[in-house]
């Protein structure tokens, strides 16, 4: 499992673990890692919650997420802490996922044919932006992120 994929089972497993619970309501899951421990604003917790799923993490119910995950496997460690900061492409695939309601894989697998239709030549950040773009999403927080970027790395 990567690092990233780690974290995000922590982050999963964690108002679970909190609660002694393999069921909660949605709002309930939503609440623990956005309000009660503020690991981020809510929505980035729904599309969170929606990877989850996606890669079979939990199931949804309804109004209820449900524990779909081995507790040995998930066993949070003491002090446990998310990154802080996640790099452009993960904040533009957040950001499709919420806007889209699109499961994680399907918005790579979105972000790779674009970039492949324009050759390789456009930097893989700006193509998850364009797709952002494409459907409908606000990216001009990301797009003045991506430019500062850009010209760090042509400093460089």
């Amino acid at each position: 499992m990567r690092p990233l994929d780690k974290e995000r089972a922590y982050l999963v497993a964690t108002p679970f673990k909190k609660r002694d619970k393999r069921s909660l309501k949605i709002s309930d899951f939503v609440f623990a890692l956005s309000l009660d421990l503020k690991w981020g604003p809510p929505e980035k917790v729904r599309a969170l919650l929606q990877e989850a799923a996606d890669e079979g993490l939990v199931r949804i119910e309804g109004d209820y997420v449900h524990a779909a995950f081995d507790d040995s496997q998930a066993e949070v460690p003491v002090g446990f802490k998310p990154q802080k900061e996640e790099d452009l492409f993960e904040k533009a695939l957040r950001l499709v996922v919420s806007t889209t309601g699109m499961g994680r894989k399907e918005v790579i697998s979105m972000v790779n044919e674009r970039q492949d239709s324009l050759m390789g030549l456009v930097n893989l950040d700006a193509v998850a932006l364009l797709v952002a773009k494409e459907v409908g999403a606000e990216v001009t927080d990301l797009a003045g992120e991506a430019y500062r970027n850009l010209i760090e790395e042509g400093a460089r």
